[in-house]
């Protein structure tokens, strides 16, 4: 038998409301998006709260609950399909504190590329963003300088050659 609801069900204000109080008190704190989506299939979708509703925080109003803020810890410590979620707020402070370790540990800032492709032990590109106003911002910020869009880390020259044949670039290997 298939997780969720049975076959023809359709989430209403009700059962969506229902859902959220079930949530509430399984983890004691509303949820937010994030962990809604990590949850699993026993409940309605992002989409279907949003279309229903009109809104995430709308939803959750309606079931009696307050909205979290962006970055809002949970209160306790509570558990998303068993493993335990733990919010973590960014400062100022502690990213720029992230933007100097990672240039110690490369020789250089980090690219916006580079740290959305980095693991989990450092802020969201997307926070470093809200906090600062802009990637750039943030590296200014941390005392370096700011990168142009477009401009490569190294010289082409250094990283590629060119074909013979065809006059194009190509990556060296490595």
């Amino acid at each position: 038998m298939k997780p969720g609801p049975r076959e023809g069900f359709r989430w209403t204000r009700e059962t969506i409301i229902y859902a959220f109080e079930l949530w509430h008190r399984r983890h004691l704190c509303s949820p937010t998006v994030a962990e809604w989506r990590r949850a699993g299939g026993n409940h309605p979708s992002v989409t279907t709260v949003r279309t229903v509703f009109g809104s995430w925080n709308a939803a959750v109003a309606a079931a009696g609950l307050r909205p979290r803020q962006p970055g809002e810890a949970r209160r306790g410590q509570a558990h998303v399909n068993g493993q335990q979620e733990t919010a973590v707020r960014w400062s100022r402070r502690r990213v720029l504190a992230r933007l100097h370790a990672w240039a110690q540990e490369h020789g250089r800032p980090p690219t916006l590329e580079e740290w959305r492709r980095a693991g989990e032990s450092h802020p969201s590109a997307a926070t470093v963003r809200r906090l600062f106003g802009t990637w750039n911002a943030a590296l200014v910020a941390a005392g370096f300088e700011a990168r142009r869009p477009g401009v490569p880390l190294l010289p082409r020259s250094l990283t590629h050659e060119r074909c013979e044949s065809s006059g194009r670039w190509v990556s060296r290997a490595a």
